[in-house]
This record gives structure tokens, sequence and C-alpha cells, in this order.
């Protein structure tokens, strides 16, 4: 459609206002992304921290765990002993819940 009133620079205008948008557009797709690669660092970073964290309160707990252990056996228990309190020595794996296992469902046999 073409309007023979239009000016060239008001064609001008309009055209440099498209452009404009375009580019605006996909500056501001870019922008996104860097927004999102900084939340995805610092997110990563976060983990990263939390899992220092958490190894050093694993091996305080564990130092703590052999600590209180070894006074026990100072204080005249035998391993054996303990063990049969249900306490776990220090050093092995805490036991895995088993799984239940379920009765296969009973069915009514059809009848003739």
């Amino acid at each position: 459609m073409s309007n023979a009133n239009v000016t060239n620079d008001e064609v001008a205008v309009r055209a440099r206002a498209l452009i404009e948008a375009d580019v605006s557009a996909r500056v501001n797709a870019v922008v996104a992304i860097a927004e999102a690669a900084k939340q995805n660092d610092a997110a990563d970073a976060r983990l990263k921290q939390a899992i220092k964290d958490a190894e050093v309160a694993l091996k305080e707990s564990s130092n703590a765990h052999a600590a209180a252990w070894k006074a026990a056996l100072s204080a005249g228990w035998a391993e054996k002993e303990l063990r049969a309190t249900g306490v776990r020595a220090p050093g092995t794996s805490t036991p895995k819940a088993r799984k239940r296992r379920t009765a296969p469902a009973v069915t009514d046999a059809p009848s003739e």
C-alpha cells in the first residue's frame, strides 16, 4: 500500500523506528541471557559452598562420633556390648531401610 502524500523523511523515520525496535528486542534477548547466566553462576557457587559446608560438618560429626566411641571404650564398654545397644561404630555405614514387599493382590478366580 503506497501513500503518495508520505515524504521521504517520514518513510525514513518509520524505517528507523522499525529497525530500532528490532535491535532493542535483540539486545534485550542478549541481556536476558547474561542475567540468566549470572543467576546460574550464583546458584552454582551457592551449591558448591553448601557442599563444602556439608563436608566440613560431616567430618566434624564423624570425628565427634569416633571420639564418643573411644570414650565409651575407655569407660569400660566392649565393642560387642556397644553394638548390642544398637549404636553404630564409627566408620560403618548407616543401615539402609529395607523395602517392604507387598503381597500380590488376591483376585477372585472367575467362576464357571
